[in-house]
């Protein structure tokens, strides 16, 4: 046990922190705003929080351009599944595009997951719903992480810490 603790020193836990606070920041934030599926927005948290804040810059502009591009191209399916035509066909023209565009700019393979969730996991609701839902739980938590690690990053700089 003690080996295992040895792994974790101050710059570990505090990045452990920023993660745990911007869960617990996007969290309230979603309840507060009455959103059902608030867990995309903890999720966002874990994958756009980094050691560094010029990390978690990048990420959450990764995250929310990946987000925006698969959420408009789930809105074009779900719209010709409004009209009868197949759900499989309909995800397999969008994802193929933006295959191609993950193939090109990697850091944009989060709209493939985007067209995923929307297409495949979408209800029976209004169709422009579920895309916008997403995109405002994906920003609710890229807010919260930027928002923990700017705090962190302040206070460390009024120390003269470098954690």
């Amino acid at each position: 046990m003690r080996m295992v603790l040895s792994a974790f020193g101050p710059a570990e836990l505090a990045y452990a922190a920023r993660i745990l606070g911007g869960c617990i920041l996007a969290y309230g934030t979603s309840r507060l705003l009455g959103i059902s599926e608030g867990y995309w927005s903890l999720i966002t948290v874990v994958i756009v929080t980094q050691p560094d804040l010029s990390g978690t810059v990048s990420a959450s502009r990764n995250r929310i351009i990946g987000t925006l591009i698969g959420a408009a191209v789930g809105a074009l399916a779900l719209l010709g599944r409004e009209h009868g035509l197949p759900t499989l066909p309909l995800y397999a023209a969008g994802l193929v595009p933006l295959v191609l565009l993950t193939a090109v700019r990697p850091t944009l393979r989060l709209s493939c997951i985007t067209l995923t969730i929307v297409v495949l996991a979408s209800g029976s609701g209004a169709t422009i719903i579920l895309p916008m839902q997403r995109v405002a739980e994906i920003i609710i938590g890229t807010l919260a992480a930027l928002l923990v690690s700017l705090v962190h990053l302040s206070a460390h700089r009024a120390t003269g810490d470098s954690a």
